[in-house]
């Protein structure tokens, strides 16, 4: 989104005060790691799976019933095999290629954050003068954390979801405009 896409979203009075996308690169590798470990079981099930039936399927099967079993047992396979793969190649796609489809705007009223992946979103979230903020740095970026919310599954756990600038360069700057909008409301 441009500087002047920001201004049709925005309310009568409202100004852009800044604007920015996360910097390219891998932020934090030890989530990715992780589902990349936990995508290696699926992708071998998936692997296994689809390879042996398709296999069986085509080269073995002696009936139209055992040709219909090793379809759907291909087809069993298919999901897990698209899991493993998004855990070991897709989510560092995504991760990479973040700076290209997350915007982010601050106005004097709101944060908004916009999303490209196969469709478009965007978040709009007021500044509340009572808002909690969070920054966390590291040595090439920060991320400046202005919203979260807890909320109950049914299952009776409490979960957090938190929105934010993630992986910006001007964080400490961010938080600073964040505090005054704060202290003007």
């Amino acid at each position: 989104m441009s500087a002047a896409r920001w201004e049709d979203y925005f309310l009568p009075g409202e100004t852009l005060l800044w604007q920015g996308a996360p910097l390219p690169g891998i932020h934090r590798w030890a989530p990715h790691l992780l589902y990349m470990l936990l995508g290696v079981p699926f992708f071998a099930a998936g692997l296994w799976l689809t390879y042996h039936t398709a296999r069986f399927g085509l080269l073995e099967a002696a009936t139209v019933l055992d040709r219909l079993g090793a379809f759907v047992g291909f087809c069993f396979g298919l999901p897990f095999l698209g899991i493993g793969l998004f855990c070991l190649i897709g989510q560092w796609l995504m991760a990479v290629l973040a700076h290209k489809r997350v915007r982010y705007a601050l106005s004097s009223r709101a944060a908004y954050i916009a999303r490209r992946y196969w469709g478009r979103a965007l978040s709009v979230y007021p500044i509340q003068k009572s808002g909690e903020l969070e920054l966390r740095t590291t040595r090439r970026a920060g991320s400046v954390w202005f919203h979260s919310q807890s909320l109950e599954d049914s299952d009776g756990e409490h979960k957090t979801f938190r929105a934010g600038f993630e992986n910006i360069a001007e964080a400490e700057q961010v938080l600073r405009l964040l505090r005054q909008i704060q202290m003007q409301s």
